[in-house]
C-alpha cells in the first residue's frame, strides 16, 4: 500500500499553500524560536516569518507600536525593523528609572525580564530588613561592587 505525503511535492496540500496572511497569524501566536524555524523551513515562508506583523507581536505592547515609547525611550531606530527592534531588546538592556533598573527581552520566548538593584527588594513574609539577605562586598563573580546572598 502506498502512502500519501501531505506536504512537498505528493499533489496534498502543504503549509505553503495557504494564504501568507493566515501564515503570519499562525507564526504571531506562537514564540520567536518557532518563527525562525518557520523561516529556516521553506524559502518562500522566509518574508512572512521575518515580516514586522510577526515580531511585532513578540515585543511588549508599549514597543511594537511605531514610535511608541517605553518610560520616555524611543520605540524602535528609523529604518530598524520589528525583528532587529526584538533581537535588539534581548542582546542590549534598556536602562529605566535613572539606571536602577533594567528591561531586556528573553531571545527565545520573548519574555519581558527586569533586572533591579537587590537593595529594592523587598519581602514582606519574611519578617527581616531585606527579606534576609546579607550585603556582601567585592564578591569575585560579581561586577557589582555590594552583591546580596540569602541566608
Amino acid at each position: 500500500m502506498q502512502r500519501k505525503s501531505s506536504g512537498g511535492g505528493g499533489g496534498g496540500s502543504g503549509m505553503c499553500d495557504l494564504p501568507m496572511d493566515c501564515i503570519a497569524c499562525i507564526a504571531s501566536l506562537t514564540s520567536p524560536g518557532d518563527a525562525c524555524r518557520l523561516a529556516a523551513a521553506a524559502a518562500a515562508l522566509r518574508p512572512v516569518a521575518d515580516s514586522d506583523d510577526v515580531w511585532g507581536s513578540f515585543l511588549p505592547p508599549e514597543w511594537a507600536g511605531d514610535g511608541d515609547a517605553l518610560d520616555g525611550k524611543p520605540g524602535g531606530r528609523e529604518g530598524e525593523s520589528k525583528k532587529e527592534m526584538f533581537l535588539r531588546l534581548c542582546d542590549l538592556p534598556v536602562l529605566l528609572d535613572g539606571g536602577k533598573l533594567s528591561f531586556s527581552l528573553e531571545k527565545r520566548s520573548g519574555a519581558k525580564k527586569y533586572m533591579m538593584r537587590a537593595r529594592a527588594l523587598g519581602f514582606g513574609w519574611s519578617g527581616y530588613p531585606y527579606g534576609g539577605l546579607v550585603w556582601i562586598q567585592n564578591h569575585p563573580d560579581s561586577r557589582f561592587v555590594v552583591g546580596a546572598q540569602n541566608q
